[in-house]
């Protein structure tokens, strides 16, 4: 398995049939891979940095391409022709909402409810198992009302909660130094409840040393599980590290 960093939130997970692109919003250049791999295409929600209709446009170059579109993503046949979308959307979008199940050919999608917009993913493909957040994270923000950060943070935590003893295998996880003194609340309460073999943080605005200083301090209990991230476009290969 080859997974490598786009950017912010946008992964690309290459197995030896699939291939999984998260949030890809047209930022980053995507790594090349065999056009007879079926390319899935995961959006979680319609802001500009998880979201760009463009992307539809890959199904050109990819014709075993599908799209997997988040709630708020339902786009029409008008829209479309309007972005200069020609493909039959019938044919190649899937659209889900949240707490929804669904099989598509051999793999099976879950979705969970995000704390800002649409929908989290948790996908099993190929023996894998992977969560991606989207924007479901404990969004507890500096200048807000206490029982706004507190609803925020019970939401969040009965979210996480409906896949507890969940056996994931790679997760991406928001991490937002944005956040300032409660960045890594959402993190360390997925490590908590379900945890991953390897996490992925995400969502950093490519302040990359908010990782380190995660794992030298709240984190510490979880390091040897977070992925150290330094720049777009590195990838990993499992057994063998970092391979460019």
């Amino acid at each position: 398995m080859v997974i490598t960093y786009i950017k912010h939130s946008c992964f690309c997970v290459e197995l030896e049939r699939h291939v999984l692109l998260f949030d890809y919003c047209l930022e980053g250049e995507l790594p090349a891979f065999s056009g007879d791999k079926k390319l899935l295409v995961f959006t979680s929600h319609k802001h500009s940095d998880h979201f760009n209709v463009g992307i539809l446009q890959l199904a050109e170059t990819y014709p075993n391409a599908h799209f997997f579109l988040g709630a708020g993503l339902r786009l029409n046949e008008k829209y479309l022709a309007r972005n200069g979308i020609t493909i039959d959307r019938d044919a190649y979008i899937t659209n889900l909402y949240k707490r929804q199940e669904c099989d598509y050919e051999d793999i099976h999608v879950r979705t969970l409810r995000s704390t800002d917009a649409g929908v989290a993913y948790l996908i099993d493909c190929e023996g894998y198992k992977l969560y991606h957040a989207g924007d479901l994270n404990c969004w507890c923000w500096r200048g807000e009302e206490k029982e706004f950060n507190d609803r925020m943070k019970r939401e969040y935590e009965a979210e996480i909660d409906t896949i507890r003893g969940e056996k994931i295998d790679f997760a991406f996880v928001p991490l937002d130094p944005h956040l300032e003194d409660t960045y890594w609340m959402g993190m360390s309460y997925f490590m908590q409840a379900v945890g991953a073999a390897q996490v992925f943080p995400m969502h950093l605005w490519e302040e990359y040393d908010t990782i380190g200083r995660y794992k030298a301090n709240e984190g510490r209990a979880y390091a040897e599980h977070i992925v150290n991230i330094t720049a777009p476009g590195q990838r990993f290969l499992f057994g063998l590290g970092v391979i460019g």
